[in-house]
């Protein structure tokens, strides 16, 4: 944890990837369930990740959501919120 940053707030796994979801839906005006079918991701699982009660995600998940948005995994975690010292990894 970043202790000199008085702001900073850790977030857990589940709640990067649903920001990182909202900001794709919202750049591509997408919506859930079409996210949901490009990626091949059933519309429960994309739901229950996006309302935050998924504990875990799965990598196959992030896998499926990257190639879904034409992108590479790491591409699709690459930001500052997916780094060790921002995330709750309990």
């Amino acid at each position: 944890m970043i202790m000199n940053n008085p702001k900073h707030v850790e977030k857990t796994l589940g709640e990067v990837v649903c920001s990182r979801i909202g900001k794709f839906l919202y750049e591509r005006n997408l919506t859930q369930y079409r996210l949901a079918k490009m990626c091949n991701i059933p519309l429960p699982t994309l739901k229950s990740i996006m309302q935050r009660r998924t504990k875990g995600i799965q990598l196959k998940t992030i896998i499926l959501l990257a190639h879904g948005l034409g992108m590479k995994p790491s591409e699709f975690i690459d930001d500052e919120a997916f780094l060790a010292e921002n995330l709750t990894l309990d």
